[in-house]
C-alpha cells in the first residue's frame, strides 16, 4: 500500500500541467519572496551567493552563478574534475553493457546514451551525481574535449531524489535528458548525461557538436532538480580511490585521471 501511494504521489506531481504551473510560478517576480525561506529550508551556503534582492525570481536564484575563485579547477594535465556540485549517488564499472545507477537498478548503456555509442563504454567507469536544491546548478567541462555527438531526448520529469528513484523503475531513461559524447585530444572518450527532473523548465547546453571545450568551461545548467551521469571509455580512466556513495563533491574537484 505504501509503495502504491508513493507511485501515485510521484506521478501526480510529475504531470505536465503541474510542472508548467511550477515553472511559471517560480519564474514570476512575486516568487522573489520565496528566496530567503528557500535558503533557510535547504541550508544554502550564503557565503556563495549575492544578496537575495539581486535575483529577479526564485528560478533566477536557482540558476545563480558563483565566483570562479570559489571553485578552483584542478589543472593537472591528465586530471579529470567533477563537472558539478553534488552528492555521489552511485559509482562503479559497467558490466555487460549495463550500469547500476541507484538502488540496484541497472540501465543499458546504449539506452541511457540515446543509442549513440557502440561497446567502447562497456567496462568503463561511471559516476552518478545528484544535485540537491541547495547546490550550484551550472555544469562545467570535466576535461578538455570536443563534443562529437549530442542528442536531446524529451521525456518525463519524475523527481530524481530518493522518492523518485525508489519508486519509478528505469527513471533515468524515462526522464528528459541530453546525452553528449566527448573525445579528448588523445582520443579518449567520455559521455556526460544531463537528466532533468521535477520542476526543470529547461536543460540548457551551451555548445554544439564539433565544438572544442576546455576543462572547467561552463557548458550548461539545470532549472530545478537534476542529475549528471559521467561514463568513461573502458581502460582509459583511473578514478580517485576516495570516491564513494553519499560523498559530497564540488565542481572542479579532482575525481580521477586519464591514463598517460
Amino acid at each position: 500500500m505504501v509503495k502504491l501511494l508513493k507511485k501515485i504521489v510521484v506521478h501526480s506531481i510529475s504531470r505536465r500541467s503541474v510542472v508548467k504551473i511550477l515553472d511559471v510560478a517560480c519564474s514570476s517576480k512575486m516568487s522573489r519572496v520565496l528566496i530567503k525561506p528557500y535558503i533557510r529550508l535547504y541550508k544554502v551556503n550564503q557565503q556563495e551567493i549575492q544578496h537575495p534582492k539581486y535575483y529577479r525570481s526564485l528560478k533566477d536564484f536557482f540558476v545563480r552563478d558563483i565566483s570562479p575563485t570559489l571553485r578552483p579547477i584542478d589543472q593537472g594535465a591528465d586530471v579529470v574534475v567533477s563537472p558539478v556540485d553534488g552528492t555521489i549517488a552511485d559509482l562503479g564499472f559497467a558490466s555487460q553493457d549495463r550500469i547500476i545507477l541507484a538502488k540496484n537498478n541497472t540501465y543499458s548503456i546504449a539506452e541511457l546514451l540515446c543509442n549513440q555509442t557502440t561497446g567502447e563504454f562497456n567496462g568503463g567507469f561511471y559516476l552518478n551525481i545528484y544535485l540537491s536544491p541547495k547546490n550550484y546548478h551550472r555544469i562545467h567541462m570535466p576535461f578538455g574535449a570536443r563534443a562529437i555527438k549530442h542528442k536531446y531526448v524529451p521525456g518525463k520529469v519524475f523527481p530524481v531524489n530518493n522518492l523518485g528513484v525508489s519508486t519509478i523503475k528505469d527513471l533515468f531513461v524515462k526522464n528528459k535528458r541530453t546525452c553528449t559524447i566527448f573525445e579528448t585530444q588523445a582520443g579518449f572518450k567520455f559521455a556526460l548525461v544531463k537528466v532533468g527532473a521535477l520542476g526543470v523548465g529547461k536543460i540548457v547546453s551551451n555548445y554544439q557538436e564539433g565544438e572544442w571545450l576546455p576543462k572547467g568551461a561552463e557548458i550548461g545548467r539545470f532549472e530545478f532538480g537534476s542529475t549528471v551521469i559521467l561514463l568513461f571509455q573502458k581502460g582509459m580512466f583511473i578514478p580517485e580511490e576516495t570516491l564513494q556513495p553519499n560523498m559530497e563533491i564540488k565542481m572542479g574537484q579532482r575525481i580521477g585521471k586519464f591514463k598517460g
